[in-house]
């Protein structure tokens, strides 16, 4: 055999060892690409709970305890609220008197609400020590007696137009609660939520225990329409004039016969802009609808930034070093009449007394 022949098996066995090749590397390539994002997937799930990746929720709640009573049935308020609401992108769910009991608020902190209204009725604790918000479920001396002890839940009496007794929460029950509100803003439309010195240890258990963004309330007693009107007014400030907190806190007008007037707190969230909560969590949160390699799909996996970075990186890690150009490996991303009047409604909650 002619050396010119030996060369040339030499190549055409070269070449014949090159498909083999490739298929070996194109399979270890897969094999990767799935080991790289499906433990990014997992990542995700395990990272789920850390508080830093909790973003600001789209979801609203309308938490209405004050429609019990006829006569403070707002069905208008409820209705404005909610198309203010939605315009932003929040869904909303309203919640009436018949499921504000203590079951319910034990539950709010889980519930990953962006924003929360409590048109519940408030009252000063006797001796003015504190505020209590009201719960829709009837005061019994029997029930949640370890709360009661503990001070979490006190009798509620309201005295107009019948005397009645209800289950009220301290802020030391909000600051028990399970869970947290990340990012939340909580809009308190009862009288007193944000007296001077009463009402600081329940915004403070929202913000600086619960981590509520902001907590907003009203200085002194309130009626239930002014509260209503001014409430509306400070949601269209803040999602359809995208103010600040504390321009559209500040705008809000003096309750004309009490002089209650709206405040925020803490003072560090006064350049606070809803607008800006939205669109972080809509570039923040990302949902991966179509992951397609090769003939498989990972489908409808919501995912945080940490597991976009890295499919991301792993795409064009493939595209560059891979030896065979991917047809299709897509990730199409998207970017997450309150409180009563003095005149009509007085309000007390006291500490319940065991004989």
């Amino acid at each position: 055999m002619s050396e010119k022949d030996k060369r040339a098996r030499k190549v055409q066995g070269k070449e014949s060892k090159k498909p083999l090749l490739d298929k070996k590397l194109l399979t270890i390539s897969i094999m990767l690409a799935v080991v790289i994002i499906f433990g990014a997937v997992i990542w995700r799930f395990l990272s789920q709970s850390s508080e830093s990746e909790v973003k600001f929720s789209l979801k609203a709640a309308i938490i209405d305890q004050l429609s019990e009573d006829a006569n403070l049935r707002n069905p208008a308020f409820v209705k404005e609220i909610t198309a203010i609401l939605n315009e932003s992108g929040f869904s909303v769910s309203y919640h009436n008197y018949t499921e504000t009991n203590v079951t319910f608020f034990r539950g709010l902190a889980k519930a990953n609400y962006g924003i929360i209204i409590l048109r519940v009725h408030a009252a000063l604790r006797e001796g003015d020590s504190t505020v209590d918000f009201f719960t829709s479920e009837p005061y019994r001396s029997d029930m949640y007696v370890k709360e009661q002890n503990e001070r979490l839940l006190v009798n509620g009496t309201i005295f107009y137009p019948t005397r009645r007794h209800y289950f009220a929460f301290s802020s030391k029950f909000v600051e028990r609660l399970e869970g947290t509100f990340p990012q939340s803003i909580v809009i308190a439309m009862g009288c007193q939520t944000l007296n001077q010195t009463a009402g600081q240890p329940m915004a403070k258990a929202f913000c600086d225990v619960k981590k509520a963004k902001v907590y907003i309330g009203w200085s002194s007693w309130v009626s239930v329409q002014h509260s209503d009107e001014e409430i509306i007014k400070l949601m269209k400030r803040l999602l359809r004039e995208n103010k600040t907190i504390r321009d559209a806190v500040g705008n809000a007008s003096q309750d004309p016969y009490w002089g209650a007037y709206l405040k925020f707190y803490p003072e560090s969230a006064r350049d606070l802009k809803i607008l800006d909560l939205i669109g972080e969590a809509r570039i923040s949160t990302y949902l991966v609808k179509f992951a397609m390699f090769e003939g498989f799909s990972i489908n409808q996996i919501e995912s945080v930034n940490r597991f976009n970075s890295l499919a991301t990186v792993t795409y064009s890690w493939f595209r560059r070093f891979s030896p065979v150009k991917f047809a299709l490996f897509n990730l199409p991303i998207s970017s997450a009449k309150n409180a009563s009047s003095k005149t009509s409604f007085i309000h007390l909650s006291k500490s319940p007394r065991y004989r």
